[in-house]
């Protein structure tokens, strides 16, 4: 086994670890909890072999004041070798944070975050090899009218026809 590993690891170069980054995020759902948004992350694997995303903890900054609870998600997802897999994380908006973040944001058509954490792997299905803690820190934006629509369809009213 322990010659098997070295193997593999002289034959790919060492391992290289998926490079994960913010893809996007779009708003899913509305509920009890606040606003639900998918954060799709992009992770290229590029080494000669896949790898498993078993756990993605992070902490997301938005309008660079707002800062939502912890993630902490499991996809147990494979990552084919040599290309890239999108990973959704599923993440809510508290709506006691919905409306100050709205009201921060007026005159944007956007709203910036930045997403840091760290993301488990698992290399070669057969092995089973694991790599902890591998960092990511990335910045995007969504939507501010796709926020608007799902705060105001969440607390039971109609869309207005422009935002504040």
């Amino acid at each position: 086994m322990v010659l098997m590993i070295a193997l593999l690891w002289t034959a790919t170069g060492c391992f290289s670890k998926p490079v994960a980054s913010l893809h996007s995020v779009k708003v899913r759902a509305f509920g009890p909890q606040g606003v639900g948004l998918d954060m799709v992350m992009q992770v290229r694997n590029d080494n000669l072999f896949d790898v498993q995303v078993r756990e993605v903890r992070c902490s997301v900054l938005v309008a660079e004041e707002f800062r939502l609870p912890a993630i902490n998600y499991n996809p147990q997802q494979w990552l084919p070798a040599g290309r890239s897999t999108y990973v959704h994380v599923p993440v809510v908006v508290p709506w006691p944070m919905v409306t100050p973040m709205l009201a921060h944001t007026v005159g944007s058509d956007t709203v910036e975050y930045q997403v840091r954490g760290w993301v488990d792997v698992t290399a070669v299905r057969l092995l089973g090899i694991r790599r902890n803690d591998h960092p990511f820190d990335d910045d995007g934006e969504v939507s501010r009218a796709q926020l608007l629509q799902a705060a105001v369809r969440g607390m039971g009213s109609s869309v207005p026809r422009r935002p504040y």
